[in-house]
């Protein structure tokens, strides 16, 4: 069964069709159940949490690892072993992946640089050899116009 969102559950609402128990077992399967979720909103101080438990605590989700503890100030989600962050692994990973990317940014840059200079190099060379064949196919039309003056 697919989660809806909550636009999607609104419009039935708004849209004035007749719900069914289909519509109604979306909502309630949708919703955050804070008892089955184990989620007990923003931290505090002075509450108890069991294993399991999840909070918000300053703009991500933790849950306790611990089996239970009654939270105190200076032991904070963020400052204390007994809770993991859910989103702790996947930041990190997003910071593995930034470093990656300016780290290929930095290489494609100086890359980009030595194909520009040997770019710069191969034009002065064809350069050059142009100019070669021109003195070459100059010095060999003389040969020929002398050796027919010649004969």
């Amino acid at each position: 069964m697919t989660l809806k969102n909550r636009n999607e559950l609104k419009s039935l609402f708004n849209s004035n069709t007749r719900l069914s128990v289909t519509h109604f077992h979306d909502l309630i399967t949708s919703l955050l159940n804070k008892k089955e979720d184990k989620f007990h909103g923003v931290w505090k101080a002075g509450q108890t949490y069991q294993k399991g438990d999840v909070v918000y605590y300053q703009g991500a989700l933790w849950e306790m690892d611990e089996k239970e503890i009654c939270a105190k100030d200076g032991e904070e989600p963020d400052k204390n072993q007994k809770w993991k962050s859910r989103l702790l692994k996947l930041e990190q990973n997003v910071d593995t992946i930034q470093q990656d990317l300016q780290a290929l940014r930095k290489e494609f840059t100086e890359y980009k640089q030595q194909m520009d200079l040997r770019w710069t190099q191969l034009l002065k060379y064809l350069t050059l050899l142009s100019v070669g064949i021109v003195i070459a196919l100059t010095w060999l039309f003389g040969s020929g116009i002398s050796q027919l003056w010649q004969s």
